[in-house]
C-alpha cells in the first residue's frame, strides 16, 4: 500500500481532473457534438492520462535538485529521498509506453503527431530556467489536450473555431492559474534565480497579470457560446466558470486551494460548455 500511496503523490494523480473533462470536450467535439465510440473514449483517456504521469514524472525528474533547495517542496519523493531516480524514471517511461501504445491504436495519424504533445510535456518544466513566460509552457501543454482528442476521433487535422476556442480557453485557464501558484515561491525564486513573473513582477502585478489571463480565457468561453449552436443553458456552466475565476483573487483564500480545487472547477465548467 505504500507503494502504491508514493506513486500516487509522486503523479498527483488526483489533478487529472484537470485534463480529462476538457479531453473528453475535444473528443466530443471531434464527433460532431456526440459521444464517440468506446474504444476510441477509452483510448484518448489511456492517451491522456500516460502522457499526464510522463509530464508529471519528468516535472518531478528535472526539478529535483530545485525541489531539494525549497521548503516547500524538498519532501517530495526524489528529494526527500523515499523514491529512487531509477523508479521515477520508470514510472516516465511507462507513460511515455501507454502514451505512444494508444496513439498507435488511434491510427496512424495520431502516431505520426504523437511526438508533438510528447516533445512539449518531457521539456516544459525546463523553461523556469530561462524565461519568466514559463507559467504559458503548461498553457501550452494541457491546451493541446483538447484539440489532441478532437483530431483523434475525427482521424483529420481539420479544426473549427469552437475547438480552437476551447483550447484557447485551456490555454489562458491553466497559465494563469499556475502565476497564482507560483505566488508561493516569490522569495524562493528570486534567491536562487528560478524565472517566474511572481519572481519577476511581485505580487500585485503578478495577479494582475493572472487575472488577464483568466478574462480572456473567459472570453473565450463567451465566444464559444455566442458562434456555437449552444442553447440558453450554456451560460450555467460559464457563470460558474466566471465565479471560481473571480474567487481565485479573493486575499482570504489560500493559494493551495484558489490553484486546487478551484482551478478545477473552472475547469470543469468550461468544458462542460460543448455538451449545452
Amino acid at each position: 500500500m505504500n507503494i502504491f500511496r508514493t506513486l500516487y503523490r509522486f503523479t498527483k494523480f488526483e489533478h487529472t481532473i484537470f485534463s480529462l473533462p476538457i479531453v473528453f470536450a475535444g473528443a466530443y467535439l471531434g464527433a460532431n457534438r456526440h459521444i464517440p465510440e468506446l474504444r476510441t473514449l477509452v483510448l484518448v483517456a489511456l492517451a491522456a492520462t500516460g502522457g499526464r504521469v510522463l509530464g508529471m514524472a519528468m516535472n518531478r525528474i528535472l526539478d529535483r535538485k530545485i525541489d531539494a533547495l525549497n521548503d516547500r517542496t524538498k519532501s517530495r519523493e526524489l528529494p526527500s529521498g523515499s523514491m529512487s531516480l531509477q523508479k521515477a524514471i520508470l514510472i516516465a517511461t511507462i507513460g511515455l509506453v501507454v502514451y505512444l501504445a494508444s496513439c498507435a491504436m488511434l491510427g496512424p495519424l495520431i502516431l505520426i503527431l504523437s511526438p508533438v504533445p510528447a516533445f512539449f510535456l518531457i521539456i516544459y518544466s525546463l523553461l523556469k530556467r530561462f524565461t519568466w513566460l514559463c507559467h504559458y509552457g503548461i498553457g501550452i501543454v494541457l491546451g493541446m489536450a483538447p484539440l489532441a482528442a478532437h483530431v483523434a476521433v475525427k482521424t483529420s487535422i481539420a479544426v473549427t473555431p469552437e475547438i480552437i476556442l476551447l483550447s484557447g480557453f485551456t490555454f489562458f485557464w491553466i497559465s494563469g492559474y499556475d502565476i497564482i501558484y507560483a505566488l508561493q515561491d516569490i522569495d524562493f525564486d528570486r534567491k536562487f534565480g528560478v524565472h517566474s513573473i511572481p519572481g519577476r513582477f511581485g505580487s500585485t502585478i503578478s495577479q494582475v497579470v493572472a487575472a488577464i489571463t483568466h478574462i480572456i480565457a473567459f472570453l473565450m468561453l463567451i465566444a464559444f457560446a455566442l458562434i456555437s449552436a449552444s442553447g440558453t443553458l450554456v451560460w450555467a456552466p460559464i457563470t460558474c466558470c466566471g465565479i471560481a475565476l473571480f474567487m481565485s483573487y479573493i486575499p482570504c483564500i489560500p493559494l493551495p486551494v484558489r490553484f486546487f480545487p478551484l482551478s478545477a472547477v473552472a475547469g470543469i465548467a468550461g468544458s462542460l460548455i460543448v455538451f449545452f
